[in-house]
């Protein structure tokens, strides 16, 4: 089905003010979800991105702080980023070393790879190199030479890294062919981490919660008088359109169970010369990669499938994109072209703001 939108007369706007109450993170936010009394509610940074968390029962402040403290955990054993993080070993390490890593790191690196596997090596975790030569996260980004980018892409290929589970399930050892290759990751950990911390509300007793992990949306339970979870679904590019910070949406997307995962090139970028550069890395170039969307939402019941669906479909492009989705039964998919309009697939429930016209 698509939509085609005409001025979006009747978008919400939610400004940065609001980022306390959970309305709004990066690229999606959670609108319309219950009653505002008999809630907790509470955020903080981490995996690089601002994240909160709701639980729809009134003080449970101190299950929040541990939460985040779980999610933090889980961040200090999957990050390149953190010194001495059991990925950042594995980085260090030798051609043909072999690093012992937990059941959580193995698990996350071995759905990297079947990512790696399924796109063809589109969405590749052993890019690390080459994103830490981008370094989209630095205060001052630049465009790396020619040669630098050559000599990073040189050191991918998901296909060079070994990795044999424990005979006790407990873990994993890793290997890779190349010394200089580096696992990233970042198109995957997010939602994996969402995903546990769900696991974790789960088991404090928790009944009803919404996690936003900076696009990552993880729902738990069932919203009190039974109607569907409504997630916003961020307007590419709004909070550059007017001199105060404003992120709108162009719409809404209804599930009952899961998670919702947006990815766009909107987010993390920066201009150089007059050319805007985004941080979703081309395996095949070492640039920016370039298809017809600006961003891809994916729902399904997952993050952790869903943070890497999102990716690939953004760089697989419209078409192929949606035959991927329409392929993988649980999974439904919002695609906005950068020719405009809104595209989703037949399953998802999806509700645009404003006009819409053309729908098919």
């Amino acid at each position: 089905m698509t939509f085609r939108l005409s001025g979006l007369r009747g978008a919400k706007r939610i400004r940065t003010a609001l980022l306390a109450a959970g309305l709004i993170i990066t690229q999606s936010g959670c609108v319309n979800n219950g009653p505002s009394t008999e809630v907790s509610r509470g955020e903080d940074y981490l995996l690089n991105t601002y994240c909160t968390l709701t639980i729809y029962e009134p003080d449970r402040e101190d299950v929040i702080r541990e939460a985040f403290q779980f999610a933090r955990t889980l961040e200090n054993l999957l990050s390149r980023t953190v010194a001495d993080s059991e990925i950042a070993a594995v980085n260090r390490s030798s051609a043909g070393e072999a690093v012992s890593v937990s059941r959580e790191t193995a698990h996350v690196v071995e759905r990297g790879l079947y990512y790696s596997a399924l796109s063809g090596g589109l969405f590749d975790i052993t890019l690390g190199a080459l994103t830490e030569l981008w370094d989209f996260s630095s205060r001052s980004p630049r465009v790396p030479a020619r040669e630098e980018i050559d000599r990073a892409v040189s050191t991918a290929g998901y296909h060079t890294i070994g990795m044999v589970s424990n005979a006790d399930g407990g873990g994993a050892v890793i290997t890779k062919e190349i010394s200089d290759t580096h696992l990233d990751l970042g198109g995957i950990a997010k939602g994996y981490i969402a995903d546990r911390v769900k696991e974790f509300l789960e088991l404090r007793g928790i009944s009803a919660a919404l996690i936003n992990f900076g696009g990552n949306v993880v729902i738990l339970g069932d919203k009190a008088d039974g109607t569907p979870w409504l997630i916003g679904v961020e307007k590419p590019f709004s909070a550059e359109e007017e001199g105060d910070p404003v992120r709108e949406l162009c719409g809404e997307i209804a599930v009952t169970r899961g998670s919702v995962v947006t990815s766009g090139i909107y987010e993390r970028k920066f201009t150089e010369n007059g050319q805007t550069y985004h941080h979703i890395l081309d395996p095949e170039t070492g640039y920016p990669r370039e298809t017809d969307l600006i961003s891809v939402t994916v729902t399904g019941p997952a993050s952790t499938d869903c943070d890497a669906l999102s990716t690939i479909c953004l760089m697989l492009g419209l078409e192929k994109g949606r035959v991927l989705i329409e392929e993988l039964e649980p999974y439904e998919a919002v695609f906005i072209p950068k020719d405009g309009g809104i595209v989703v697939t037949d399953g998802a429930v999806f509700t645009a703001y404003g006009e819409s016209e053309g729908a098919q």
